[in-house]
């Protein structure tokens, strides 16, 4: 993204990266530390609880302190709560003035002030059909949220340089994917929400955030057609089926065989098999743990937590492909 990219440049020596993200009663942290290759191994990753927020700056100090992180670059990732995401139609003026362009286009359709807010943009894919407008993909976030986590980060001794959203730190983790030039789906779910992801090549076709996360699913037990989640089950199938039928129409990208779906704490394979059974694809869990180079293990539960994290610190690696 074009402002982001500007204002946090990268270093050009540092002994790794480490990817943050401040959740609302604790930190999701991934530490990658360079080799004498010049490639990156996961060497430390977890979430800590840090019982309130205000706590947040002060554990992190600590972590930083421990595995000498002023030596390294970092990535904040911001939640998805922490921004709203646009499609507007590109502005048909100079580059110099796209910014104001979209805060101008954007006013209504956010819930926060546009003066106060945070703007970045990337254009979406070319679709098929003639004629069509470019759209932007717009992220706006409040600059007061965004001051803060970055004054936590700067206060705890971290040397910031980049701001990241949650899809572009899941698309790092897609692409290592085998199927990645073919296109893929990718899953995350957290407990009260989830994200659908499809991307192909580094590129985002469709990133939606849905109102189903595990908890809604009650994967506890064992799927069938007649428990009370069942309709939760379907409509969670319905809305990527939906959105796999929309890439394929639309970009005419060929269709996708594949989910892959980041492992919740539990019970994954209950969500596998019910997503099996209500999609024509596979369904497959995307252990990050035997996908990029770890010199620690990596637990499902730590997984569920912290793949934002451990995907920001994949930009590079991707940056230099």
């Amino acid at each position: 993204m074009q402002l982001l990219k500007q204002l946090f440049r990268k270093k050009t020596v540092c002994k790794g990266i480490v990817g943050v993200s401040f959740l609302q009663n604790s930190i999701a942290v991934a530490i990658s530390k360079f080799t004498e290759n010049n490639e990156l191994t996961l060497i430390h990753c977890e979430c800590i609880d840090t019982g309130k927020p205000i706590d947040q700056q002060h554990m992190l100090g600590e972590l930083a302190r421990q595995y000498n992180l002023a030596e390294y670059d970092c990535h904040l990732v911001l939640t998805s709560d922490n921004y709203r995401r646009v499609n507007v139609e590109a502005p048909t003026v100079d580059e110099s003035e796209i910014i104001e362009a979209i805060r101008w286009k954007i006013n209504e359709l956010i819930d926060f002030p546009v003066d106060k807010a945070v703007i970045d943009y990337y254009q979406t894919p070319t679709p098929i059909r003639a004629n069509s407008s470019k759209i932007l993909e717009v992220i706006a976030g409040p600059i007061d949220i965004i001051r803060e986590q970055v004054k936590k980060c700067a206060d705890a001794g971290l040397q910031l340089k980049v701001i990241d959203i949650q899809e572009t730190t899941l698309r790092n983790l897609a692409v290592q994917l085998p199927e990645n030039q073919r296109g893929i789906a990718l899953l995350y779910l957290l407990e009260f929400s989830g994200t659908l992801l499809i991307q192909k090549e580094t590129t985002i076709y469709v990133s939606r955030k849905f109102e189903i996360g595990y908890k809604k699913l009650q994967l506890d037990d064992q799927f069938s057609s007649d428990s009370p989640s069942a309709n939760v089950h379907n409509n969670l199938a319905l809305e990527i089926q939906r959105s796999l039928d929309y890439v394929e129409s639309y970009y005419g990208i060929p269709p996708i065989s594949v989910l892959a779906v980041i492992p919740l704490a539990e019970n994954t394979h209950n969500l596998l098999d019910s997503l099996s059974r209500n999609l024509g694809i596979e369904a497959r869990m995307l252990d990050l743990s035997t996908m990029i180079d770890c010199d620690i293990l990596v637990d499902a539960q730590t997984q569920s937590l912290c793949a934002p994290v451990i995907g920001a610190t994949l930009r590079y690696s991707l940056e230099a492909a």
